[in-house]
């Protein structure tokens, strides 16, 4: 899901507030998380490149500017990763110069138990936010969720 941001439009002091709080947020799970996902044996690169692999088989060059990685960086990844059998290689039928990387159904079933893990420790951090308090960052969040929708389906059709 690659989206454009409108950078032209100033932000209000608010909203970067918000801004800062949420990647703050987002930075203090992604640590706190860290032992639930050892029971996945997936590190974190690893389970990046199998995340932006979940919807479809991505262009090599692509993977590696979604998981801001150097390519020769993504190449030995990805080489771990078949060796493991979680992705494959395929030719682009498009341009046969092009190799696409897709995930494997062994693949799949490690990025769900990934997710799965990644899942129960971010669930063990909101048990300890009061009932009414998650009901608002869950109304929150689909909010936040269905504006980045409208913005991707703006993006697509403005190309």
């Amino acid at each position: 899901m690659t989206t454009v941001i409108d950078r032209h439009t100033p932000a209000r002091a608010e909203d970067l507030e918000l801004a800062g709080l949420l990647l703050d947020t987002l930075r203090l799970i992604k640590m706190a998380t860290v032992a639930s996902r050892e029971h996945s044996h997936v590190s974190a690169n690893r389970a990046g490149v199998l995340w932006q692999l979940g919807e479809r088989a991505r262009r090599s060059a692509e993977l590696a500017q979604r998981c801001a990685m150097t390519a020769p960086a993504l190449t030995e990844l990805v080489d771990s990763l078949t060796r493991d059998g979680f992705v494959r290689r395929l030719e682009d039928p498009a341009d046969r110069r092009v190799v696409l990387v897709e995930l494997t159904a062994q693949g799949r079933r490690e990025l769900d138990k990934h997710r799965e893990a990644m899942k129960r420790g971010v669930a063990a951090l909101l048990a300890r936010v009061p009932a009414d308090k998650r009901a608002r960052l869950r109304a929150a969040l689909a909010d936040l969720n269905e504006s980045i929708d409208a913005m991707t389906k703006e993006t697509a059709n403005a190309r």
